[in-house]
């Protein structure tokens, strides 16, 4: 034997087991290799199926977005196409100036355009760049016809209880969205009908502005208030001022619009002017003349520039002077002056307003300052008179609106404002007595209720 070292049968054995094992690793592993390998294709599998769900699931909402998006704009350009502005008016209280209303027909056709035109132009101030020609204008008066068609007769601005009638048949035929409808009497027919169009209106994307017309009514006010914060309500709605509205809508903030002329721009008077009307009560202040000198004391302040009458004298006509005690005051020209008030105290003040938001609107002029009110169905208080302080109140707010007469006023128990107090040094814009700047506000004579006259003289 040489000295090669022969294997033995175990050691091929041993290599054998080697192998194996060997190949059950290499098993062992492949089949790793293919576990994983099955797992990465069941998610490719899936992430694939997910990504076709997603794709199909974008392209649905895309297709449901271009869907809404076309119909959004559809929806903006038809709701631009019919655009409107919407005019609400209480038109017993904001009264067509006589006028018109005289002219009938004719009358009626006028104001509908005039006010069609002012609206327009009021439209553009305040949209100067949205062209408002595009949008349609809706006008409607509510009003009891038969009830202010008398009251305009009893105190003389119509010629005919069938005025006023021909005068809304013009106006609702010339403007073919402009329409005075009658609700008959009762005010709260009236209220029902502008407070829900007032609800229909404000929140109508169509209805880009809103005209409102009852603000001579505290009642409104509530109606309005919640519109106040929101601004973009807020600036939607113009208030339509005729005669002064009261405080309480001024501290409201929306923007205010004047149409003087469609409009009057002062209270229908009580009655038709009557030097020698006799009342059954006199008025507060029937007593005794006031003294010139300690009233314009009192009226000397900046608020008040009445210059004073000093060293007046009086020099009668006749001679026995007259017993009477109801007068009114005209300068050299003939034309009524107005006797300056004087300053009311603070607790007046607010008496009079605690006494205003206990009743809800606002005190009768006529029943409070002369005694008497023959309105029918007069939509002010009337009750326990007003003190003797508050009633200066009221006769100071009462001077703020101009008498319908104006200087040829001669009824000595008219409490409305006859000239601008302040005459040619009034500052204010827009004065409503702005006619009368020029006027000659030195009291010439004093004439009773009885005919007799005495000259003032300095």
């Amino acid at each position: 034997m040489n000295g090669t070292t022969s294997k033995t049968g175990a050691d091929y054995l041993a290599r054998l087991e080697s192998f194996h094992r060997l190949d059950k690793e290499r098993e062992d592993m492949l089949k790793e290799l293919i576990a994983k390998y099955q797992d990465l294709e069941q998610r490719f599998e899936k992430k694939c199926k997910e990504y076709d769900n997603e794709a199909q699931t974008r392209s649905l909402y895309q297709e449901q977005a271009n869907e809404a998006i076309k119909k959004f704009t559809d929806i903006q350009h038809r709701a631009e196409v019919n655009s409107f502005v919407f005019a609400i008016i209480d038109g017993d209280g904001a009264v067509f100036r006589d006028d018109w209303i005289i002219k009938g027909e004719e009358g009626g056709a006028i104001a509908a355009h005039q006010l069609r035109l002012d609206i327009k132009k009021h439209l553009k101030d305040i949209y100067p760049n949205i062209n408002v020609e595009t949008w349609k204008i809706v006008v409607q008066v509510v009003l009891n016809l038969d009830g202010l068609s008398r009251k305009l007769y009893s105190v003389n601005l119509t010629k005919s209880l069938s005025d006023l009638t021909a005068f809304a048949r013009g106006f609702s035929r010339s403007q073919g969205l402009f329409s005075i409808i009658d609700v008959g009497k009762g005010k709260e027919q009236a209220d029902f009908k502008v407070r829900e169009t007032l609800r229909l209106m404000v929140y109508n994307l169509q209805c880009k502005h809103i005209i409102f017309g009852p603000c001579h009514d505290r009642g409104y006010i509530v109606e309005l208030r919640p519109y106040q914060l929101e601004t973009s309500t807020s600036a939607k709605i113009s208030l339509l001022e005729t005669t002064p509205p009261s405080y309480e809508f001024q501290e409201l903030g929306f923007r205010r619009v004047k149409f003087t002329d469609v409009f009057r721009s002062e209270p229908l008077p009580d009655g038709p002017p009557s030097p020698s009307a006799t009342l059954s009560t006199p008025p507060p202040s029937a007593s005794k003349p006031p003294n010139y000198a300690s009233v314009a004391s009192t009226w000397s302040s900046p608020d008040h520039p009445i210059k004073e009458f000093k060293n007046l004298a009086v020099t009668p006509d006749s001679p026995s002077r007259s017993t009477s005690t109801r007068y009114y005051l005209v300068n050299a020209s003939g034309e009524r002056v107005d006797e300056p008030l004087p300053q009311p105290d603070s607790i007046s003040k607010q008496r009079f307003r605690e006494r205003c938001e206990r009743e809800g609107s606002q005190p009768c002029n006529r029943w409070h300052l002369i005694g008497t009110c023959e309105v029918p169905m007069c939509t002010y208080f009337h009750g326990e008179r007003l003190s003797p302080g508050e009633q200066l109140v009221l006769r100071i707010r009462a001077r703020g609106t101009f008498c319908a007469y104006k200087g040829s006023c001669r009824n000595p128990d008219c409490y409305w404002g006859h000239h601008c107090k302040y005459g040619h040094k009034c500052q204010r814009l827009n004065c409503t007595f702005s006619g009368t700047h020029d006027m000659d506000l030195t009291p010439a004579e004093r004439i009773y209720d009885d005919g007799s006259r005495e000259k003032l003289t300095s």
